[in-house]
């Protein structure tokens, strides 16, 4: 009877330990495990010629929203808002993410390459060098 009892005890107690082995984190998922570079990053750095310009917005972002679609949006520090769309691809092998937004009638296409859940586009605008550094939130 008593190795009944123990065998019993035994069985309730193993599942516990087990689950107490592992956590769950509730904000993963098997988005995270398959595409794991879809996420918003946030521009920490951006130059134009050497002139500071995040001292005008108060952020600036671009996120990727699923496999195909990203959005740049940014806010100014006078209020106004603006968000633009586009489509993009990702090289799973290199890491090199490459898309084309238009903005104000200017096209514009990168390619960059995200590291450590961060990357950096580099263009000339208006004769001069832009600069722009982005790290996932």
């Amino acid at each position: 009877m008593k190795s009944v009892i123990r065998l019993f005890v035994l069985l309730c107690i193993a599942p516990c330990i087990l689950l107490c082995a592992f956590t769950f984190d509730s904000d993963s998922s098997l988005k995270e495990l398959t595409l794991p570079y879809i996420n918003t990053y946030e521009c920490i750095r951006a130059t134009l010629g050497g002139q500071d310009l995040l001292d005008d917005f108060e952020y600036l972002t671009i996120t990727l929203e699923d496999s195909n679609s990203l959005e740049v949006s940014f806010k100014k520090k006078d209020g106004r808002r603006h968000s633009y769309s586009c489509n993009y691809t990702v090289d799973e092998q290199s890491g090199e993410l490459c898309a084309e937004l238009g903005i104000m009638g200017f096209r514009f296409r990168q390619k960059t390459k995200i590291e450590n859940g961060s990357f950096t586009l580099c263009m000339t605008l208006l004769n001069r060098p832009l600069v722009m550094a982005f790290k996932a939130k």
